[in-house]
């Protein structure tokens, strides 16, 4: 397979293709190399498991809270993880110790309306963004901090530190690596800000990556049903969630490996 095709420079080309069932003869490694990510529909009355399909990929990355984590509503707490809100576009583990090459999210109760995962894709990204912004980012690095407990392994060296274009180690372009920062969230999980620039200067540069990257030919929005499985590159694709309603459960399994 052509790791440089240009399929995945149009998410909306790469969902149409990035599909196949939940089988344990699916072709979907081959899959996720060629788009960032891949969507297991459920087919059969023994669906393979989520270990099962995440363990070609790597050994459990650990969190604080382990190796596996359910994703659902939980009143009282302060980790969007866990609250109904929209999460903005990242990278996942910007902040904990260990790494995450991939990670993958099982559906098992999915909300009438919203609760969306949002999948973006660095190749689209940088094929459509404008190019002033591009030549900006290449010469930033963004700090990143925590502001909830008992998620993330901390790192030993402080605040990470990020260059937000990276090297896809598939096929030796360009890759988007970022946490946008989204401060109208008072309980957002983390903070972020340009070394070096102002409030305002951030605020408009998080606002111009919000818009480029929040348009049909780079971000895919997955729907979810129960049963399916959605694995992604971490080191490829960014990620999101669109706010759904309390009244309207929404529960995943997620499994990150390294």
């Amino acid at each position: 397979m052509d790791p440089t095709t240009d399929t995945d420079a149009d998410m909306r080309r790469s969902a149409a293709d990035a599909r196949c069932p939940r089988t344990a003869r699916a072709p979907y490694l081959e899959k996720l190399q060629r788009h960032g990510f891949v969507v297991l529909e459920p087919q059969g009355p023994d669906p393979v498991p989520l270990e099962d399909v995440m363990a070609p990929l790597g050994g459990p990355t650990p969190y604080s809270f382990g190796t596996q984590l359910i994703q659902e509503q939980r009143p009282g707490t302060d980790n969007s993880q866990f609250r109904t809100g929209a999460i903005p576009m990242h990278t996942d583990a910007l902040l904990n110790a260990n790494p995450v090459s991939y990670i993958g999210l099982e559906c098992l109760q999915a909300p009438d309306e919203g609760g969306e995962t949002l999948v973006a894709g660095s190749r689209a990204f940088f094929v459509t963004a404008p190019t002033a912004l591009v030549d900006t980012l290449r010469g930033i690095e963004i700090e990143y901090w925590s502001r909830v407990s008992g998620f993330y392994v901390e790192r030993p060296d402080g605040n990470p530190v990020v260059a937000p274009v990276q090297v896809d180690p598939v096929t030796g372009g360009d890759a988007l690596w970022i946490g946008l920062d989204h401060p109208a969230d008072p309980h957002r999980n983390y903070g972020a800000a340009v070394i070096g620039y102002t409030g305002q200067q951030n605020r408009d540069l998080f606002a111009a990556l919000d818009r480029a990257l929040n348009i049909p030919e780079v971000t895919y929005a997955h729907r979810w049903r129960p049963g399916q499985i959605l694995i992604m590159d971490n080191r490829r694709v960014l990620h999101a969630r669109t706010a759904y309603s309390p009244e309207s459960p929404r529960r995943l399994r997620r499994i990150s490996v390294t």
